[in-house]
């Protein structure tokens, strides 16, 4: 068993005077004049939910945009699919669509009635109008790239042949085409005109959503405000799909600091709060922490360029030298379980196979080591303080590493540096996260390649990269899962990184609310969520 300690920081009177800046900051303020009356069966209360940062943009998608953006904008926007739980596609603003049988057609049927938020009713002209201002260079969308052509199929042109009908061209078959769209840092959202100004500049979005964009103080808040002519999809909620109910207004304040956040939330400042894996709030019926499975992978990457890390022996007993599910458990505080791939556990792609990982071997290690011809030498892991989760993996494996006969040397530098060293290449051993992607391929293209031409590469294999090129036009599941499980084999064999766990989703809730759940794309969702 590994233990980890906890330290809590912050003075009384800072937080105290926290507290006070939250309440201020999230006093009641009057909606603009342009925005449609809230629902009337909406209570008074509203939610209040704490960000770090403010959003940079109301655009979605923008290469503007940060976290803060793509969390408010999901209660706003919505696009043709969704993606549920288990990170599958559902139907929103389309309630079927057809593949053509050369995977290069989809034809989308759009749900009858679904108005935007000025009243006006959605039609397949107005979907087409979205993309092309989204692809428009101008517009300084975030993932046009996955759409003409560099990082996916290119889309060759949209067409409304009728009200309610959608058809997309691309040049060749794609298995990511639906997941592109939902997104959540660049969703293919549906909007109205009304979004732009008479010269297509943009203004605040008008869309679908069950919310309404309806106040902005840069620095302070964003406001929303229920729809009341949103109607809901009647499949039970999962994800970004399914039915959403906006039962009260929903207020996104910022305050930097954590601590603060805190200590908002223990004064009723504020409903909600993202919490940190090492951050562990005192025990109070008023509060209480929501922890679900998450997506973004905990790794230690292993740098095979580097002269004694190239052997591949002394990366599988870099492997087999830790209890991987003991540091995984020590550093989540039992909150999630070991996850050995790239493929998340709460994946509807994952398996048995992917959920197979390393087994502590300290005789393999030695034997290993013996023949890979270790002499001690010293190996540099390299972390930061930034991330705890990151500091914390490091401190265990640099531990017992050491124990194994592996002499590891930890080197903790500031985050600025770390994230400049891992996009250089520079590093021996570095305890490192990724965020989470809408599908496993998504991740393995980002690791798999040649590091002569992208240092970004993590793992040089020219056959598992043919492999994960077989399926970029197949949309049978069944196949890519079984593809997936073959790739995460090849990983194990090859130790280019050790993947622990996924982080999970910790959110710290006030007993007011009700029907706050956690999902893997960490996304917060606050339609379905009442308040006492």
């Amino acid at each position: 068993m590994i233990a980890a300690a906890v330290v809590l920081s912050g003075t009384a009177s800072a937080q105290t005077s926290s507290a006070a800046s939250a309440a201020s900051v999230v006093s009641t303020v009057p909606t603009t004049p342009s925005s449609p009356a809230p629902s009337a069966s909406a209570p008074h209360r509203e939610i209040r939910f704490a960000i770090s940062s403010d959003t940079p943009t109301s655009m979605p998608g923008s290469v503007m945009r940060n976290t803060a953006t793509d969390t408010i904008l999901a209660h706003v926007v919505e696009s043709l699919v969704a993606l549920r739980a288990d990170m599958s596609i559902g139907p929103m603003l389309a309630d079927s669509w057809d593949i053509s049988p050369d995977g290069k057609t989809y034809t989308f049927h759009l749900r009858h009635g679904v108005r935007f938020h000025n009243g006006q009713t959605v039609t397949a002209a107005d979907v087409k109008w979205s993309y092309e201002y989204f692809m428009n260079p101008h517009t300084g969308f975030y993932c046009r790239r996955a759409y003409d052509g560099h990082a996916g199929a290119k889309v060759l042109g949209v067409q409304a042949p009728d009200r309610n009908t959608v058809v997309f061209s691309l040049d060749k078959p794609s298995a990511l085409f639906l997941n592109h769209m939902t997104d959540p840092r660049c969703p293919m959202a549906v909007l109205s005109r009304d979004s732009v100004d008479t010269q297509g500049k943009w203004v605040h979005p008008v869309g679908t959503g069950p919310y309404v964009f309806s106040d902005w103080q840069p620095g302070q808040y964003v406001l929303l405000k229920p729809f009341d002519g949103y109607r809901p999809r009647k499949e039970e909620a999962s994800g970004l799909a399914g039915t959403k109910v906006a039962h009260a207004d929903v207020r996104f304040v910022v305050i930097p600091d954590e601590t603060s956040q805190m200590s908002a939330l223990m004064s009723g400042q504020i409903d909600a709060m993202n919490m940190s894996e090492q951050i562990v709030p005192p025990s109070d019926p008023r509060w209480h922490i929501l922890s679900g499975p998450g997506a973004d992978p905990a790794v230690l990457l292993i740098q095979n360029r580097d002269p004694l890390l190239s052997d591949v022996r002394i990366r599988r007993a870099i492997a087999l030298a830790a209890d991987l599910p003991g540091i995984a458990n020590a550093v989540t505080e039992g909150r999630t379980g070991y996850n050995p791939s790239l493929v998340p556990n709460a994946s509807a792609l994952a398996s048995a196979t992917t959920k197979g990982g390393y087994v502590q071997s300290l005789p393999e290690v030695k034997r290993l080591l013996a023949e890979a011809g270790y002499r001690g030498q010293t190996i540099t892991l390299e972390t930061n303080r930034r991330y705890s989760h990151m500091f914390t993996m490091a401190v265990y494996l640099q531990s017992l590493l050491s124990r194994a006969g592996i002499n590891v040397k930890l080197q903790v530098v500031e985050w600025g540096k770390q994230l400049a060293d891992y996009r250089a290449g520079r590093f021996q051993l570095m305890a490192f996260g990724y965020t989470s992607r809408t599908d496993p391929a998504l991740i393995y293209a980002d690791v798999l390649g040649d590091k002569s031409r992208n240092a970004l590469v993590q793992w040089e294999d020219p056959d598992a990269l043919a492999l994960l090129r077989s399926i970029a036009g197949e949309t049978d599941d069944t196949v890519r899962a079984k593809v997936l499980a073959e790739l995460h084999e090849r990983m194990l064999a090859d130790a280019p990184m050790l993947v622990l766990y996924d982080s999970p989703d910790l959110i710290l809730v006030s007993s007011r609310l009700h029907g706050v759940t956690a999902w893997p794309m960490r996304l917060k969702r606050f339609y379905n969520v009442t308040k006492d």
